[in-house]
């Protein structure tokens, strides 16, 4: 995938503007002459766009009667309203960074690449495959420099380590991701409380699958789910993330590692998860249990409107279902938050061979105008939108297909400016709709749950703000890609297969495949790099 190295600052002569005067001697404001319209007033014959192309994510989730991702409502808008004439190139969001190597070896790479995967840009930065944007923006850029100058943590994180941006980012402000739910009416049935710690977890979600929370006289609800988000919510209580800080060092904690699996084998072996999670790979099955209220723990994605979705079929479903946002429990190790949207998001880097950096730069400040983004989300005002109380844009129909989709597009949304909050939460009706007015109280909840540096995020940042690794470490690190079935073999084998021996099987298979190499490279970058990078704690700064 290396092709010649280049340098790493690429940029483009300005564009000449051709002015052409007339010579009739009259004003230039023909509105406030006395001359006929045959008397020619100063003309500025129009500046010739210049013609770039941008990847766009393709979800599969255009309505068809909207078009297509690369040809639509808002492409067309773009291209009779931008600065520059675009030509959208889709990429399946699924598999981006396959679909992207693959462009980058047949040498055929849009100008802009879009991509939330850290490591994935990292390397291409390596090896010199992307564009260092420091002169085109200060040369060209008028709202994404001034972005950047308002914002330090933004050019923090978009400034690679030679001291050149090479990465495109947006502002989000710190907002809740991922939810854990519980069922308080069944805690109320059962005479329990709220679970504080992970042992209370297991034994709350014990008599959620033994004692007939529904009261249907049958057992056949489950406590938690190991699926999906679910699972993932599991790790994040025990800071199960890999690499942690610890005593001032960077290290891979295998005792964390040991306490979630042994978590997820006490849940398997006491009945109160399905024992079919292994094949429940998207946690779509235990989103079933949950809508039908056969699940008392259950997580979520309360950052988009999908969240409100699953809980408006929850209370269709099960009308007297009550369900709260509660914060992880606290483990031995301590006490953490999963998933959140971290309040800078980087986003996309530019192809180095890109023949057009103003043009590149045009369009990146094109997306970074709140009006830009209002148009792409929301419409016109009056016609698709009003505005709330607080001034934030509210669509007149949540659901409208027009705008359910447009997110990869507007991929440069800042959404801080649109509150401090998910921006979809300002279209719901709370006055109209009992379910909205409880989704929003659980959105309230989730920021008290996830956003404080009391319960941090477990990691030593944000996962997308970590370095990537060298080539040849991630070669190593794919070839132990075996522990996760170690792992799931534990968790269904009962006294077959134990955790102990689990975790010595995936050590044994670290070692061997060079894995404390990494081990020793990260520790490495950390020492160097705590002062000066982008660190959890800074997720919470204000």
């Amino acid at each position: 995938m290396i092709k010649n190295k280049r340098s790493p600052i690429t940029v483009a002569a300005v564009s000449v503007i051709s002015l052409s005067l007339a010579i009739a001697g009259c004003s230039t404001n023909d509105s406030n002459s006395g001359s006929s319209p045959d008397a020619s007033a100063s003309t500025t014959t129009p500046k010739k766009k210049g013609n770039i192309s941008v990847a766009v994510h393709d979800r599969s989730n255009v309505p068809p009667e909207q078009g297509t991702i690369d040809k639509n409502w808002a492409t067309d808008w773009i291209n009779a309203n931008g600065p520059v004439n675009v030509k959208f190139v889709p990429i399946p969001r699924s598999s981006d960074t396959s679909k992207y190597n693959t462009l980058f070896a047949a040498g055929d790479v849009p100008d802009i690449v879009w991509s939330y995967d850290s490591e994935f840009k990292g390397r291409l930065i390596n090896q010199q495959e992307v564009m260092a944007l420091d002169e085109a923006i200060e040369k060209y850029s008028k709202p994404y420099k001034q972005l950047l100058a308002s914002n330090p943590g933004l050019k923090k994180l978009t400034t690679h380590s030679d001291g050149h941006i090479y990465q495109i980012g947006r502002i989000n402000g710190l907002q809740p991701n991922h939810a854990l739910f519980i069922r308080t009416d069944w805690l109320q049935k059962l005479n329990l409380q709220i679970p504080q710690t992970t042992d209370e977890l297991l034994q709350v979600a014990k008599a959620f699958a033994t004692q007939d929370p529904d009261g249907n006289g049958k057992q056949d609800t489950y406590g938690i789910a190991l699926s999906g988000i679910s699972g993932n919510q599991i790790d994040y209580m025990f800071g199960n993330i890999g690499n942690v800080s610890k005593d001032g060092k960077l290290v891979n904690d295998w005792e964390r590692k040991e306490a979630a699996l042994a978590f997820k084998k006490q849940a398997f072996d006491a009945g109160i998860v399905d024992k079919d999670f292994l094949n429940d790979k998207d946690g779509s099955k235990a989103k079933q249990a949950w809508v039908t209220g056969k699940l008392g723990f259950y997580a979520d994605n309360i950052s988009i409107f999908g969240g409100v979705q699953t809980f408006t079929t929850l209370k269709q479903n099960n009308p007297a279902a009550q369900v709260a946002v509660i914060p992880l429990p606290k483990s031995k190790f301590g006490q953490f938050s999963g998933a959140i949207i971290p309040p800078i998001q980087v986003v996309g880097v530019v192809n180095a061979d890109a023949k057009d950096p103003q043009a590149v730069v045009q369009y990146i400040d094109f997306l970074s105008e709140k009006s830009t983004m209002v148009k792409l989300a929301y419409g016109d005002i009056n016609a698709e939108h009003t505005l709330t109380k607080d001034g934030y844009p509210q669509l007149k129909e949540l659901n409208n297909p027009k705008f359910s989709w447009t997110g990869d597009l507007n991929i440069l949304m800042s959404t801080i400016n649109f509150g401090s909050q998910a921006a979809y939460l300002n279209s719901l009706k709370p006055e109209a709709n009992p379910v909205d007015k409880e989704w929003i109280a659980l959105y309230k909840q989730a920021q008290q749950a996830y956003l404080s540096a009391d319960r941090p995020w477990p990691g030593v940042t944000w996962n997308e703000f970590l370095p990537a690794l060298p080539n040849d470490l991630q070669t190593i690190n794919s070839n132990t890609s075996q522990m996760g079935d170690f792992f799931s073999k534990a968790i269904v084998s009962g006294t077959s297969y134990s955790v102990d021996k689990a975790i010595k099987d995936a050590r044994d298979l670290w070692d061997k495949a060079g894995g404390r190499d990494i081990d020793t490279w990260w520790g490495k970058w950390y020492d160097e790099n705590k002062d000066k990078v982008y660190l959890t704690k800074d997720l919470y700064s204000k």
